[in-house]
C-alpha cells in the first residue's frame, strides 16, 4: 500500500520563492530588471496582432468594400485607404521586429543568468555543507544529500528559466487582453470572466492534486536515490550478513512508492492541459455565436475604457451606449478569447514545473539554513611537563606527554588535564534521535 501524501505546497512554502528571487537578485539584479523589460515589452506586442486585425478590418477592409460596392475601381479603393494600409502594416512589422530583439536579449540572458545562478548555488551549498556537523549527516543518507544538488536544483533552474519568466509573461498578457476586450465589450467579457472562474477552479483540484503527487515524487526520489547508495557502499556488509533478499524487498517498496507517486502526478498533470484546452474551445464557439448575434441585429454594447490622468491614477470609464458590435472588433475578440484561454493553458503546464522548483527551492534552503558546527573552544591539546607530584605545566618544547588544558570562563583559572589512553563508558547510550539509539550500554 502506498504511504500518505508527501508534503504539500502551504503558505509557509510559498515564502521560498521571495527567498529565492532575493538569492537570485544578489547576483543578477541588473540583468534581471532586463529580462523583466524584455518580458513586458513582448507581453505588450503579443496583444497587438488582434487590435490591428480589428484596425485592418474596420478601416481599410470594410470601407474599401464599400467603395466598390458604389461603384469604385478596385485600384482606386485600395487608393483611398492605402495610407491606413501602409501605417497599419508598417506598426505590426515594426512591433515585431522589436519582439524579436526583445525575446533574442531575454533567452540569451537567461541563459546566462540561470546557470550562472546554479553555479553560485551550487558552490554556497557546498561550501555550507563543509561547515556542517557529523550530526547532520548522520540524520540524512548522503543519496538524499545528493539529490538535493542534482534534482532539487535542476528542479529550480526550470522554475526560474522557463516556468516564473513564462508566468510572469502570460499574467502581463491577460491584464492587458482583459483590458482591451472590457473597452470592446462588456456583455462579451462577462462569457470570458465566466470562462475564468471555471478555469480557476479546474485548476485548483486538477492541478493541486498534481502538484501535491509532484512533491511526493520528488520526496520518493530522493528516498530512493539515499538508499541505492546506502547499499552500494554497504555491499559487502549486505554480502557477509547474506542480506540481498531484505535489500531487495526493501528496494522493491521505495521503488513501488516512487512509482505510485510518478503515476498520479502525471495522471493529474496530463488531465488538466486537455480540460483547460476545451473550456477554450467551448469559449471560443460561445463569443462566436454571440458575436454574430450583436453584429447581425446592430445590438449595442456597453464598454468600459481604462485611460489615464495627469496625475497617474487610473480610473474606469463606463459608456453604455459604446454602440454596435462592428466585424472588425468581433473577429479580434475571437482571437483575444483564443489567446485568452491558451494563456491559462501555458500557465497550467508551467504550474507543476514552479511547484516542483519551489518544492527544491526549499529543500536547498534547509540545507543552508542549518546551523554550522562552532568549535566552542574548551579544551587544548598541548604539550606538558608533569614533575614527582603529578602536577602539569605547559610547555612548547616536545616532552613525550600531552595534557588537555581547559580555560575556566568562570574565574579565569586554566586547569590541565594528562592525556592518557584510558576511555571507559558506564550507563552510556547515545544517538542523534531519541527513537534511534545506535550506541546501548548493555554492548
Amino acid at each position: 500500500m502506498p504511504r500518505a501524501m508527501g508534503p504539500k505546497l502551504t503558505k509557509d512554502g510559498l515564502k521560498t520563492l521571495p527567498k529565492l528571487l532575493k538569492y537570485l537578485f544578489k547576483y543578477y539584479k541588473g540583468r534581471m530588471i532586463l529580462v523583466f523589460v524584455c518580458l513586458i515589452i513582448s507581453a505588450i506586442i503579443g496583444v497587438l496582432p488582434a487590435i490591428i486585425l480589428q484596425r485592418m478590418i474596420d478601416e481599410v477592409v470594410n470601407p474599401a468594400l464599400k467603395l466598390i460596392d458604389s461603384g469604385y475601381s478596385v485600384s482606386a479603393a485600395f487608393d483611398a485607404v492605402k495610407d491606413t494600409f501602409i501605417v497599419t502594416a508598417g506598426i505590426m512589422i515594426g512591433a515585431f521586429i522589436v519582439s524579436i530583439i526583445a525575446s533574442i536579449i531575454y533567452t540569451q540572458v537567461m541563459s546566462v543568468v540561470g546557470q550562472g545562478f546554479l553555479n553560485h548555488l551550487r558552490k554556497d551549498m557546498f561550501g555550507k555543507m563543509e561547515k556542517l556537523p557529523i550530526s547532520y549527516f548522520d540524520r540524512n543518507p548522503h543519496g538524499e544529500i545528493m539529490s538535493t544538488y542534482t534534482n532539487d536544483v535542476d528542479a529550480i533552474r526550470q522554475l526560474l528559466t522557463q516556468a516564473l519568466p513564462q508566468a510572469t509573461q502570460t499574467i502581463i498578457t491577460v491584464t492587458l487582453l482583459f483590458v482591451i476586450m472590457l473597452s470592446y465589450s462588456v456583455w462579451l467579457c462577462i462569457i470570458i470572466v465566466i470562462a475564468t472562474i471555471v478555469i480557476l477552479a479546474v485548476t485548483k483540484k486538477v492541478g493541486g492534486g498534481s502538484a501535491k503527487y509532484f512533491i511526493a515524487q520528488q520526496k520518493s526520489l530522493a528516498t530512493c536515490e539515499g538508499y541505492v547508495e546506502e547499499m552500494m557502499n554497504g555491499q559487502k556488509v549486505v554480502k557477509v550478513f547474506c542480506h540481498e533478499e531484505e535489500a531487495k524487498k526493501d528496494f522493491e517498496k521505495l521503488n513501488e512508492q516512487l512509482n505510485h507517486d510518478a503515476y498520479k502526478a502525471n495522471a493529474y498533470a496530463n488531465m488538466l492541459g486537455p480540460i483547460i484546452h476545451n473550456i477554450g474551445n467551448i469559449l471560443y464557439v460561445l463569443v462566436a455565436i454571440l458575436g454574430v448575434i450583436f453584429v447581425t441585429f446592430n445590438i449595442k454594447t456597453p464598454s468600459i475604457t481604462l485611460f489615464k490622468f495627469a496625475d497617474v491614477k487610473f480610473r474606469f470609464k463606463f459608456d453604455a451606449n459604446y454602440g454596435a458590435l462592428s466585424i472588425g472588433v468581433a473577429v479580434a475578440f475571437l482571437g483575444m478569447s483564443r489567446q485568452f484561454a491558451n494563456s491559462f493553458n501555458q500557465i497550467s503546464m508551467q504550474l507543476n514545473s514552479a511547484v516542483m522548483g519551489l518544492a527544491g527551492a526549499d529543500r536547498v534552503f534547509e540545507l543552508m539554513d542549518q546551523d554550522k558546527e562552532e568549535d566552542q573552544g574548551y579544551v587544548t591539546l598541548v604539550n606538558a611537563n608533569i614533575d614527582e607530584n603529578g602536577n602539569i605545566t605547559e610547555t612548547n618544547e616536545h616532552t613525550g606527554h600531552w595534557a588537555w588544558k581547559h580555560p575556566h570562563q568562570a574565574d579565569g583559572t586554566v586547569t590541565y588535564t594528562e592525556l592518557k589512553g584510558d576511555i571507559r563508558f558506564f550507563d552510556v547510550d547515545f544517538g542523534y534521535y531519541p527513537e534511534k539509539v545506535v550506541l546501548h550500554s548493555s554492548i
